[in-house]
């Protein structure tokens, strides 16, 4: 497990820091965390996408403790290309369905923004809904 920046010294340009809330329910759900090199990081946090600053990461890191490293794979202009797409959303507003951490993460690895956890959320809840329209005609 990983809880220090000391223990995220490893970590190249274009990975993606997985966390967990520490307490809570929002334990549930994953937070993505952009590496984009020297000692810099980007998150699409309630506020939006930004550049988290050495003491705003350790303020974050108070309450969400970092689980894993999902690794930037592809070549070095590939690696480039991600860091450009994590700056250019610099600013853009957080949403829970539309563009969340897992959207913002994924758009800069792999160019897609999606998000497993809201489409599982959407498929566990058309389940529910299913079965109480089932138990209802019953």
């Amino acid at each position: 497990m990983i809880n220090t920046l000391y223990n995220l010294s490893g970590l190249s340009p274009g990975d993606v820091i997985i966390a967990k809330k520490r307490t809570g329910f929002g334990r549930i759900l994953n937070h993505y965390i952009v590496y984009v090199g020297d000692n810099r990081f980007i998150g699409n946090l309630i506020d939006g996408v930004k550049e988290l600053h050495h003491h705003e990461l350790m303020r974050l890191l108070q309450d969400y403790e970092p689980i894993g490293v999902r690794p930037f794979n592809g070549t070095i202009f590939q690696r480039q290309l991600a860091i450009h797409r994590a700056y250019s959303k610099l600013g853009n507003r957080y949403s829970l369905l539309n563009f969340n951490c897992e959207h913002f993460a994924n758009w800069v690895q792999f160019g897609k923004a999606e998000s497993s956890q809201v489409t599982t959320g959407f498929l566990i809840l058309a389940g529910a809904i299913a079965l109480k329209v089932m138990a209802r005609d019953e």
